[in-house]
């Protein structure tokens, strides 16, 4: 249903009129640049040859330093993260890969198994770059970083199998003798950071080639209070810091008007909350659209637009402005890593956990499944004991971290056109010139918010650059029997593919992983239920199999 308060992002175009300026790298910045990021681009036979940066808000939120950040080496490995782990999708042909089939063979199977390959490209270039640039840093400006807030979960409650790949809770960035040491004290010249991360937000669009899919992480040096469950989370944002409201006991009028007056009008006219186009929103799209509350939805991806929400200058052809989230309901992943920088801009945000299995049952009419986004599982409610959110209804940011104006930093690499930011263009290459560009929006911890765009090329070739940023998994989906125990060999008898090997290994299989002091508990029971739940299948068994005897070293003992 569209109408003029409930229309698709796509359709009605923002136009982006607010601060754009734009200063250009000198020759002796991208000297610097390329010496400071050497180990990382070295692996990939890069360097960079052109970029700039456009300032999109100036404002400081006078609550928080970079702290660690101030390392420029360290705050520029998340916007590398960013940059290069979209560039790896869009140059290995995983941006618009459905398109490569006939529509008839355009199956759910055909599309999950596309998804799977994006989210394993981006979560390997991301793994690498930051465990690249942790290894480098000399005693005194060392950092270990812990994956903390992330979609990783062994398996998700309802009919979604779970398990694409992903850096998941636990994994470690830093020298070895550092991570072997995890939860034992840590010399105080070591900063710890804990890191959130959606490797790739909207999934499907990355596939489909269409708008504003990106890669995503932020890095803090708050602790963590609470690991979000792997749920939904039903959510209420602005771009102003508004009353805090239980909003189970607030209907979504009077929560709007809570945010129409924090932004100084108290007009619902002036309000535009966004929604996923899903059937489950129906009933809260039909409430504030009969309230006067404008509803733009968009049919995959919900973090981007809570990064910028309330920014000045994202109007659409009607004259609203993107402002605010009202009750739309979404991944608890993109919950966090969307709402701290929005904190950082000086925003707010409540989360309330729901139902990720009412939500997703089948034969149900959206009417029902709002009345029963509540109904929890036996499952889903040790989820909630197990993450003590269970006297929690609501929560911000500062229940899920300790500090949320720690220093810290978020990096958002567009995959694919954005139509939040209509300048931020997908990955664009240029074989002639054996070059790539990529956007990547940051939002740091005292609020600025900058635009940057990088033009790499390679130092040989273009194609070799792509071989060289692929996932080793690749390389092993058609091998079976001998000949995969023979690629698997020659893998963890090399020095640097060993390192890529058991980054994508642990990024594809922790749901039946456990880490511990830089090694890992294998689940073989989980496996087979990965395996049942098509999560998994039966060659990667043979993986999981060949991998253990091969490297039993990675693994920690245990009977079963």
């Amino acid at each position: 249903m569209t109408n003029d308060l409930h229309f698709d992002i796509a359709d009605q175009r923002i136009n982006y009129t607010g601060l754009q300026e734009r200063e250009d790298f000198n020759t002796d910045r991208i000297i610097e640049f390329n010496h400071r990021h050497g180990s990382v681009l070295r692996n990939y036979d890069i360097e960079l040859v052109r970029g700039h940066q456009i300032l999109l808000d100036e404002h400081t939120n006078n609550r928080s330093n970079l702290g660690s950040l101030r390392n420029r080496q360290l705050r520029e490995s998340a916007i590398l993260a960013a940059a290069l782990s979209s560039a790896a999708v869009g140059l290995t042909g995983g941006r618009g890969a459905i398109r490569n089939y006939a529509e008839d063979d355009q199956t759910k199977e055909v599309k999950e198994r596309l998804k799977r390959a994006n989210d394993r490209t981006a979560a390997q270039i991301m793994s690498e770059v930051l465990q690249t640039t942790t290894e480098t840093f000399p005693v005194g400006e060392e950092v270990l970083i812990e994956s903390t807030i992330t979609e990783g979960v062994r398996m998700k409650p309802g009919k979604e199998a779970g398990g694409n790949p992903t850096i998941s809770v636990g994994a470690l960035f830093g020298k070895k003798h550092h991570r072997a040491r995890y939860g034992m004290p840590m010399t105080p010249n070591v900063t710890l950071l804990s890191m959130g991360n959606d490797v790739v937000e909207g999934t499907t669009k990355s596939i489909m080639g269409h708008h504003s899919s990106l890669t995503t992480l932020f890095l803090t040096e708050s602790n963590v209070k609470r690991h979000l469950p792997d749920i939904y989370v039903q959510r209420w944002m602005a771009g102003v810091d508004f009353a805090e409201f239980n909003p189970r006991e607030t209907n979504l009028v009077d929560a709007a008007h809570h945010i129409a007056d924090a932004y100084g009008t108290g007009n619902l006219n002036d309000l535009c909350a966004f929604f996923l186009e899903r059937p489950r929103h129906d009933p809260a799209v039909a409430a504030l659209n009969k309230a006067g509350v404008a509803t733009p939805y968009d049919i995959d991806g919900d973090m981007f637009p809570a990064i910028i929400l309330g920014h000045e200058g994202l109007d659409f052809p009607n004259g609203r402005r993107l402002n605010s989230f009202i009750g739309e309901i979404g991944g608890s992943a993109e919950w966090a890593v969307g709402v701290l920088p929005l904190v950082w801009r000086g925003g707010q945000a409540l989360g309330m956990l729901t139902s990720h299995t009412a939500l997703t049952k089948a034969n149900m009419t959206s009417e029902q499944k709002w009345k029963e986004r509540f109904h929890f599982t036996e499952e889903e409610f040790i989820m909630i004991q197990d993450a003590r959110f269970e006297h929690k209804p609501y929560f911000k940011i500062g229940d899920i971290l300790e500090d949320p104006y720690a220093g810290g930093i978020s990096a958002f690499g567009a995959i694919t056109d954005n139509f939040y930011l209509p300048f931020m263009k997908g990955v664009t290459a240029d074989p002639e010139n054996n070059s790539f560009t990529v956007n990547v929006l940051t939002v740091n911890s005292l609020g600025r918010m900058d635009c940057w765009c990088l033009t790499f090329a390679a130092c040989t070739s273009l194609e070799k650059s792509k071989q060289l940023i692929a996932s080793p998994k690749d390389n092993l989906e058609k091998l079976t029997g001998g000949d995969l125990r023979q690629a698997i060999t020659d893998i963890v008898e090399n020095d640097q593919e060993r390192k890529r090997y058991k980054i994508a290994f642990r990024n594809e299989y922790y749901p039946a992983l456990i880490p511990m002091n830089d090694r890992m508990v294998l689940l073989e029971h989980a496996i087979e239920a990965l395996i049942e739940r098509e999560a998994l299948t039966a060659h990667d068994r043979e993986i999981v199999e060949i991998t253990k005897e091969l490297a039993d070293h990675w693994f920690v003992p245990h009977s079963y």
